[in-house]
């Protein structure tokens, strides 16, 4: 994707990888909307699981829906994923959905989040994670039965314990103010599984940026699909 300027303020970026996987199960969107206060702008990352077709099919299913706007988007989005699972070839399948839709006339906007892709707040003071990761070892991890080290290398590591498809997929909100220079990143567990947090560099050219950092997650391995949506107010 080539770097966007959305207005004089936003600038917006998106990459996703394939990796070592016979198919793409992420997706994404970035998707502007112009209202009569102003424009919204929606970002959206989700990481389908149920393998092959299934799983890249809930993943699209799930943005297509939320782009009918957040809390009624991920109710709708569920709805859809839980009755296109119940068609042959598709049974199992589900998938993660973290998107932010923000109101640029009043510089704030709210994170959606259900899985464990993740949201990140950035600036010029760090990078620090909005989300919680709704999985077997990120609840292990809280508890401290297990490590970070652990949980990183744990055999459940991929094992979600909400997701759209799964029974009871509650997801979170998390509200988002944005200062100059400051801009919240999407990414699926492709990336922070390979490059941790404390490695990654958002520079002026946010594009590269991201760019840089799929890169390196598929130097260091590569063997899951790759995506990380941004947006900066600058």
């Amino acid at each position: 994707m080539e770097p966007m300027r959305i207005g004089p303020r936003l600038s917006v970026a998106a990459v996703s990888h394939v990796g070592r996987r016979q198919n793409n199960e992420d997706f994404h969107r970035v998707l502007p909307l112009e209202t009569p206060a102003g424009l919204l702008l929606l970002l959206a990352v989700a990481d389908g699981m149920g393998g092959l077709e299934a799983g890249e099919w809930a993943s699209k299913l799930a943005i297509e829906a939320l782009a009918r706007v957040m809390e009624k988007g991920f109710l709708l989005a569920r709805r859809r994923v839980e009755r296109e699972a119940e068609r042959p070839g598709r049974r199992g399948m589900g998938t993660t959905l973290t998107a932010f839709l923000y109101a640029d006339w009043i510089k704030e906007g709210v994170v959606g989040h259900i899985g464990d892709s993740r949201a990140y707040r950035f600036g010029p003071t760090g990078v620090f994670r909005l989300t919680e990761d709704h999985s077997w070892v990120a609840e292990r991890l809280k508890e401290g039965v297990l490590t970070r080290t652990e949980a990183e290398r744990h055999p459940y590591r991929n094992v979600l314990t909400r997701a759209l498809g799964l029974p009871e997929a509650r997801f979170d909100l998390v509200e988002v103010r944005l200062a100059p220079g400051e801009g919240v990143l999407l990414v699926t567990d492709g990336l922070y599984g390979h490059v941790p947090e404390e490695e990654w560099r958002l520079g002026r050219d946010l594009q590269a940026s991201l760019e840089a950092m799929v890169a390196e997650a598929l130097r260091r391995g590569g063997d899951d699909n790759v995506t990380a949506v941004a947006l900066r107010v600058e």
